[in-house]
């Protein structure tokens, strides 16, 4: 009889665990791929928070990069919103984390593997639609 309860507290421990696995990080988190006017581009998002943009063989961003003559870093900050999520490229001075600039935007997931991303380019507003600067990724990473 102690056996059977043994066995019993068992698969039942085993049959909790396996319906509650937890996904290791968000799917925007990744390496994505897209084109704008022509040209490719990449975006990658790290779990531990840093944002790397990559266009013609040139990086900036990530933990360690230099802007204008100073060493600096990327992050990204996300926030779920109803349909979409808040997104805010964060650049900060390695030395002190005196922030440079800050880039927002929007995104929404169509799929795991597609993003629709829309940024406010040179200190404009925070999109509130994807009908204008947007561009579809694709996640290949």
């Amino acid at each position: 009889m102690k056996s059977l309860k043994t066995l019993s507290l068992l698969i039942l421990s085993l049959v909790l665990f396996c319906s509650f696995s937890l996904k290791d990080s968000p799917s925007y988190v990744g390496k994505w791929k897209g084109k704008d006017k022509g040209d490719i581009g990449y975006l990658t998002l790290t779990k531990d928070g840093y944002a790397l943009f990559e266009f013609d063989g040139q990086i900036m961003g990530g933990k360690s990069f230099t802007r204008d003559g100073t060493e600096a870093s990327m992050h990204y900050e996300v926030e779920k919103k109803e349909n979409y999520y808040h997104i805010d490229f964060i650049v900060k001075k390695v030395k002190d984390e005196e922030t440079l600039g800050t880039l927002q935007g929007i995104f929404k997931m169509n799929s795991e593997s597609q993003m629709v991303l829309a940024l406010g380019f040179d200190g404009s507003a925070r999109p509130t639609n994807f009908e204008t600067d947007q561009i579809t990724l694709n996640k290949i990473d």
